[in-house]
């Protein structure tokens, strides 16, 4: 987003409209009423007037039959809506149990090592020893093995032989137990606190007979299940004010190891089992999650062009094109699939990318209404397809609706998407996509010569990304605020404590700190240079600070 300063004046243009509540309005209790009411005397006034007849039967019955139907279509409606909201309630309500014994990590503790951790060695492999559970473990995407993994797939390991009757009569045996034994034996050590390191593997039985063994593809399926679930959980927790700086610290650090997985997994080829395919679906949603979080379009593009090669993937219709879509490599709108509402969601998503797609290679300096115009239509066609549960989809769309809109000057038409946006977010949801709300709010208030009301709307959103723990949009908040201080020092009173000595010259001393530290969190921020140079030139002789020093007073959302 460019700098507040640079927003085109408005011009008065009104909106477009929005989804709008004809529906609710028509079948509200009230109207209903008036309507039947309406029809009936219209009835009456028909009877009376024109006598019998007829036509006058005809009409009478029509004018009757209208009312019921006006009720009757109340009724649906209102019945309609309860099953959304008790639906939604339900869904609610099951995230909220999935995420709800989750335990943020804490901040990463640094140590002495520098550069990225090195690969585990490879594990010994002895000669002549045949041991059919080792060499599952050996055949395994990696070495290392957290404990929860590692339990989860010695019990798969365990219990696919006693499924079949051969091995009825066999001992049971628990994933403990066997666990126990290999750290007797140093076949494996404690690398650290709760992980496990593979030492030693047997030469037998060879790798063809051990992919053939049911042992191998429930271990295979079950490590993949486990972080799987671990990572759909996390991702549910990003949408969350109190997991969300857990949330993102946890997929900074498993990130890297989820990618890996995936990629060795696809590297099976036809051994892959097929139950395997949908968890790798649920990884690849988890990732795609994260990665439009952080604005990391590459590796999503790199993960989804794995995943739509992975072996049995093309089975799963819809997945295929979803991660081809991700991918870059669906050329036409996606077919329909069955549910519905999964394939407009699909659809919607292929509408937003074309949007995106024809606002990144237009040129700023020859934009015409007409390319705009073009990007606005398929960002409505996106929003209307969406599903109505999908808060944070629909949000994004009115959000991209609205930064188009001030392209064009239509600050009537941006607000008013922004302003839809907010409302689906009240209860709470999308807390991120609410911040981003406010921080584009600014930049309209900004546009039309209201600047107090811009800088209340990024302290906003800047409290909002910092409790989330969301550097980027932190960053672009602390740009927005400093770029805003150079121009207009004068507002710095509504940003720095009472306390603080406000003079033009401190206040700008303060919006360089911001500048710096929006240029930490996000170095390659557009204008943001140029903003810094600037912050030189009007200090002048005073010092220009390279770390933030106070940071702008925070402000509730209400």
């Amino acid at each position: 987003m460019s700098h507040p300063g640079e927003q085109e004046n408005a011009s008065s243009v009104e909106p477009s409209a929005p989804r709008s509540s004809i529906w609710q309005g028509f079948l509200g209790t009230a109207s209903v009423v008036a309507y039947a009411l309406l029809f009936e005397l219209a009835r009456n006034v028909v009877v009376n007037s024109l006598g019998e007849s007829p036509a006058v039967e005809v009409a009478a019955g029509t004018l009757r039959w209208l009312s019921v139907l006006v009720v009757v279509a109340a009724a649906v409606y209102v019945g309609y809506r309860f099953v959304q909201r008790y639906r939604e309630k339900v869904r609610t309500a099951h995230e909220l149990d999935m995420i709800a014994d989750l335990v943020e990590p804490g901040p990463p503790v640094s140590t002495e090592e520098t550069g990225p951790r090195p690969d585990p060695n490879q594990p010994r492999t002895i000669p002549g020893w045949n041991d059919k559970e080792v060499a599952v473990l050996r055949e395994l995407p990696g070495t290392e093995f957290e404990t929860g993994a590692l339990l989860a797939v010695l019990t798969a390991v365990l219990d696919a032989p006693a499924r079949l009757p051969s091995a009825q009569d066999d001992p049971p045996r628990t994933a403990a137990e066997l666990l126990r034994e290999l750290l007797r034996a140093n076949h494996l050590k404690t690398d650290s606190a709760q992980r496990y390191c593979l030492l030693e593997v047997p030469q037998l039985p060879p790798e063809v007979e051990v992919k053939a063994d049911p042992r191998w593809a429930a271990a295979l399926t079950a490590l993949v299940h486990y972080y799987a679930d671990r990572a759909a959980r996390w991702a549910l927790a990003l949408d969350s004010v109190r997991f969300a700086a857990g949330a993102r610290r946890w997929f900074k650090a498993e990130e890297p190891n989820l990618c890996k997985l995936v990629r060795e997994c696809k590297d099976f080829g036809s051994d892959l089992p097929t139950t395997l395919v949908p968890e790798l679906v649920r990884v690849g949603d988890a990732l795609d999650g994260w990665y439009a979080r952080i604005g990391a379009e590459a590796s999503s593009r790199e993960l989804a062009a794995v995943l739509r090669n992975v072996e049995g993937m093309k089975a799963l219709v819809l997945h295929h094109d979803l991660f081809s879509m991700r991918a870059g490599a669906l050329n036409a709108r996606p077919k329909r699939y069955r549910p519905r509402n999964v394939s407009t969601s699909l659809a919607a998503r292929w509408e937003h990318q074309e949007a995106l797609r024809k606002l990144t290679e237009s040129s700023p300096s020859t934009d015409s209404s007409r390319d705009l115009d073009a990007v606005v239509a398929h960002l409505e066609s996106a929003w209307w397809l969406l599903p109505r549960e999908d808060v944070a989809g629909e949000v994004c769309a009115l959000i991209n609706m609205a930064v188009v809109h001030i392209h064009q000057g239509r600050l009537d038409a941006a607000q008013d998407r922004l302003e839809l946006a907010e409302s689906l977010t009240r209860d709470g949801r999308d807390p991120d996509g609410r911040a981003h709300i406010r921080e584009t709010m600014g930049i309209v208030w900004w546009s039309r010569g209201e600047p107090r009301r811009a800088l209340r709307c990024w302290q906003q959103a800047l409290t909002a990304y910092r409790t989330l723990a969301d550097n980027d949009g932190t960053a672009r908040c602390l740009k927005h605020l400093g770029s805003a201080m150079l121009v207009a020092p004068g507002h710095g009173g509504t940003l720095l404590p009472a306390d603080h000595p406000l003079t033009t010259t401190e206040v700008r001393r303060q919006a360089s700190g911001w500048l710096a530290e929006s240029q930490r969190l996000q170095e390659d921020s557009l204008h943001l240079q140029h903003y810094l140079e600037k912050a030189s030139e009007l200090l002048d002789d005073t010092a220009v600070l390279t770390r933030i020093d106070h940071w702008p007073l925070p402000a509730d959302d209400h």
